[in-house]
């Protein structure tokens, strides 16, 4: 069976501003999603209600029909990379591999780099390194979905071009959904796309869209 992560009535508003009112997205297992919006849009927020860190004064997040578990369960169906880093200082690269049940042998066939410094800890690792690793945990854990903000952060260009070919590879067994604001990179690799406006999602069908949606000039 094909997973299946819908979501929409998100709803999150701060004191009277209103952040996010009319949302929908689909993904499915097999599927790279890409949300794009202008800073302050909400994306950030919307991803962490999916994922279960926020709390809006209105969701209905569904995988397969089936509403969400409550949140400390989520993380075993949904893998999430905010923009903040995610890895303990103290631990090694390698330990923290082993803590997210992945195997060694996985990260380093795809990206070999990271086999020069498995003992190292993350603040050892320069930011772009640090970011990689951290992606790498996020798209090859078990989770049905992903969810990646901002991956390219801090990447040069060559890893910024392998990352795109592992996140189009691993979506052959889990739905994806990456926001970056490196647009065209995110369209490069997407099978759908949404710009996220005024509180509402709307689907892209071409660079047209997000011209009207005022994305892009």
């Amino acid at each position: 069976m094909k997973h299946v992560l819908e979501f929409d009535s998100i709803e999150l508003s701060y004191e009277t501003r209103s952040i996010l009112s009319g949302i929908y997205m689909k993904c499915e297992a097999g599927e790279v999603i890409g949300v794009l919006g202008r800073n302050g849009s909400g994306k950030s927020s919307m991803m962490k209600i999916v994922f279960g860190s926020l709390k809006g004064s209105h969701q209905s997040i569904r995988i397969n029909g089936e509403s969400l578990p409550p949140n400390h369960l989520r993380k075993k169906l949904i893998g999430y990379l905010p923009q903040d880093h995610i890895l303990p200082s103290f631990i090694s690269i390698r330990k923290a591999i082993r803590l997210f049940g992945i195997n060694e042998e996985e990260i380093v066939l795809d990206f070999p780099e990271v086999k020069n410094f498995l003992r190292f800890t993350p603040k050892q690792l320069s930011g772009g390194y640090q970011r990689i690793v951290e992606a790498l945990l996020i798209l090859k854990s078990r989770a049905p979905f992903c969810i990646l903000d901002e991956p390219f952060s801090g990447l040069m260009p060559v890893h910024i071009e392998k990352m795109k070919e592992i996140i189009v590879k691993e979506k052959s067994g889990k739905g994806i959904i990456i926001t970056d604001h490196m647009y065209r990179h995110v369209i490069s690799i997407t099978d759908r796309l949404y710009v996220l406006t005024n509180g509402m999602t709307y689907p892209v069908r071409g660079e047209e869209d997000l011209v009207n949606r005022g994305y892009v000039k």
